[in-house]
């Protein structure tokens, strides 16, 4: 299995911040005329030329210049002054934006205040943050309210304070009340009956493994038996041909061989019945067993369960130490090899078929169980499952009148999505599924979405850069997006993530594209919702604030008042882990999760939703491969998430 690439590159040259015009004029000299760069695709701070204005017949006046969120190429051409993120100085980005802050422009307030978050080009100052963030919020801008919650719940720059971070949220949001769920007498009634059936059949399935594991016993004993009693009549035929035997030898020998007879018939019965019994018990637990004449391992105990393509057993003891599994191999006569998560053992391996061992459990986490037999002919049969000691959330379908749908997905506007894997690189090691894991979500979007798709194989830096821009200058405030990007991810010695182009330089660090260089295009976008998936090592330094989930039983013109703000949300493959590769039939196994999700969805489905279907599976894959991964569902920071959701709806509903 390939593992995409987990090096962190660590960049020792400092950086000098100089003027970005004059680095630009340079670069520009050496390029031919018309060509762009990728210095011309990024977002700047661009401060517009003044406008002049007329009043009346007699006054004319020129007002303040307006900054903006531009691409340089864009800026240029609009006569403005910019600098580059990334190459200015605090205090110059600040001037850009100052003045109208001071004039009392919550978006220009909330910008400064992102400033001091960030600390560009210096230490962050919080408390300075949350002042800019106050006045903003006290204007009613969302942003801002989003941003000063975070620094509340966090207690960064101001005192920590829950209450007041989850009421600046709630009002970001514009949902007033959380509901609590109502449970009627008749659900109560209906929800009792249920525990009532669940515990009868766990008494049952008890009841009959304890049955198997006599039959099992005394099948093993007479097995005993009849070898010692075979040994014995050996030992009296040898001393007959001898002549040593005494004169009862030969009445022993028949009484022998009558026993031998009688238990080896009696052993087939025994055999029967516990192959009988094996079928009753995976029948109740709802497992389906291998035929008799397929070789293959079925589990008996513990009662393994299938969750959403996971197999796995909950440990609702949070001490427990150690599990017994009970499992069978047919047939047994078949089995060269047996082991369990790779601890020989052929040895306790029955006639019947039955083997039992302690499997020991990782303190504090979830346990990976593989048990691989292998057959006399070089074939195999694997069964892997996990002992979980967090017990799997069952994620409702949200439950929304047809007639309340149809204007919902109305008035939610047009869905594209651009969709990029990267295979192949110049500088860095090849991956071999990030390709077809772009095609194949590029196709489901299209065909059961109805998106407007484009996808990049094996994108360069000006492919992505320009295709952002793209989007940038055409999405409309009615325009959705997901941006999906399977790919290397690295981070520096700062903790700043970046996505890694085909044509990347290992040791260039402007030839990659930085997390901020992404966040900063989906804020200037004015699409209304915006989503990005990042399936690649460190994607999780893209996140900000965590996103909080609808209640179940959210009204429905909530949902729809909601929903008419901007959402901007990032959706990550682990954190700032490396991920896998693979492991996946094809795909990683994140991208594999999220196909299995996108095609069962029916009905209308949230990012929040999304992610807590997909987190479970990958989470639980992961473990199987003994590298850990555990996906993020968040904000995007200071990218204008303003407290709405991304929302999935098929083309069928």
């Amino acid at each position: 299995m390939n593992i995409k690439k987990i090096t962190m590159v660590v960049i020792l040259a400092s950086i000098v911040f100089a003027s970005a015009d004059a680095k630009r004029s340079k670069k520009v000299k050496k390029i031919k005329e018309g060509q762009i760069t990728p210095d011309q695709l990024y977002i700047v701070d661009c401060l517009l030329p003044p406008q002049i204005r007329q009043l009346g017949q007699n006054y004319t006046y020129i007002p303040p210049r307006k900054p903006a969120k531009l691409t340089a190429k864009e800026c240029a051409l609009r006569g403005g002054e910019y600098v580059a993120y990334d190459e200015a100085n605090f205090a110059t980005v600040a001037k850009v934006w100052k003045k109208q802050a001071d004039a009392g422009d919550a978006k220009a307030q909330n910008y400064m205040g992102e400033l001091f978050e960030k600390g560009v080009a210096g230490q962050p100052d919080y408390a300075s943050a949350a002042l800019w963030y106050k006045q903003a919020a006290d204007q009613g801008y969302s942003q801002a309210q989003l941003n000063l919650g975070h620094l509340y719940e966090q207690g960064l720059g101001v005192e920590k304070d829950g209450i007041k971070a989850i009421n600046l949220y709630r009002q970001a949001a514009g949902v007033k009340e959380a509901k609590l769920e109502l449970v009627t007498e008749q659900e109560l009634r209906d929800r009792r009956e249920k525990e009532h059936q669940r515990v009868l059949l766990e008494r049952q399935v008890n009841s009959l493994k304890g049955e198997l594991s006599k039959v099992s016993d005394n099948y093993n004993k007479t097995q005993d038996y009849i070898k010692s009693a075979n040994a014995e009549m050996k030992r009296l035929q040898a001393e007959l041909r001898d002549n040593k035997a005494g004169k009862d030898a030969k009445n022993r020998i028949a009484e022998l061989e009558s026993e031998v007879k009688n238990l080896t018939e009696k052993n087939k019965e025994s055999k029967t019945l516990a192959s009988s019994l094996v079928r009753k018990i995976a029948t109740e637990q709802g497992q389906e067993l291998a035929l008799n004449d397929d070789f293959g391992i079925n589990v008996i105990s513990p009662e393994v369960r299938l969750t959403r393509g996971i197999r796995s057993f909950p440990v609702y003891n949070k001490n427990a130490e150690q599990i017994s599994i009970m499992a069978t191999v047919n047939p047994p006569e078949d089995v060269a090899a047996l082991s369990l998560n790779q601890n020989n053992i052929i040895d306790r391996l029955t006639d019947t078929g039955i083997f039992s061992a302690d499997v020991d459990l990782v303190v504090g986490d979830d346990t990976p169980v593989s048990i691989e037999a292998v057959k006399k002919d070089g074939s195999k049969s694997i069964e892997q499952f996990v002992i979980v000691r967090q017990v799997l959330e069952q994620i409702k379908p949200r439950i929304l009148s047809d007639l309340f749908t149809k204007r919902f997905k109305k008035d939610l506007g047009t869905y594209h999505a651009l969709v990029i894997g990267n295979n192949d690189y110049s500088d860095f090691e090849n991956l071999s599924t990030a390709v077809n894991d772009a095609q194949k979500i590029g196709q489901v979007l299209r065909e059961t979405y109805g998106y407007k798709t484009k996808v990049l194989e094996n994108a360069s830096h000006i492919d992505i850069l320009q295709t952002l821009a793209e989007y940038q200058e055409k999405l409309g405030k009615f325009d959705n997006l997901i941006v999906y990007y399977a790919g290397h991810g690295l981070i520096d010695e700062r903790q700043k993530g970046y996505w890694i182009p085909t044509d990347a330089d290992l040791n260039d660090k402007k030839t990659w594209i930085s997390n901020d260089a992404i966040t900063q295009f989906m804020s200037s976008m004015n699409a209304k919702h915006v989503m990005v998936i990042a399936d690649s090592c460190y994607s999780g330094t893209m996140s900000g604030s965590a996103i909080r989930p609808f209640p179940d039983e959210v009204e429905e013109n909530d949902l729809l008042f909601t929903s008419r703000v901007k959402a901007r949300t990032v959706l990550t493959s682990g954190g700032l882990q490396p991920v896998l590769d693979s492991g996946g039939n094809g795909h990683s196994i994140f991208a594999a999760a999220l196909l299995d999700v996108l095609n069962e969805n029916e009905g209308v489905m949230e990012g929040y939703r999304l992610f807590k279907s997909l987190e479970q599976q990958v989470r639980l894959r992961s473990k199987l491969t003994g590298v850990p991964q555990v996906p993020e569902y968040t904000a995007i920071k200071h990218a204008g998430h303003e407290g709405s959701e991304y929302y999935f709806l098929p083309k069928s509903i």
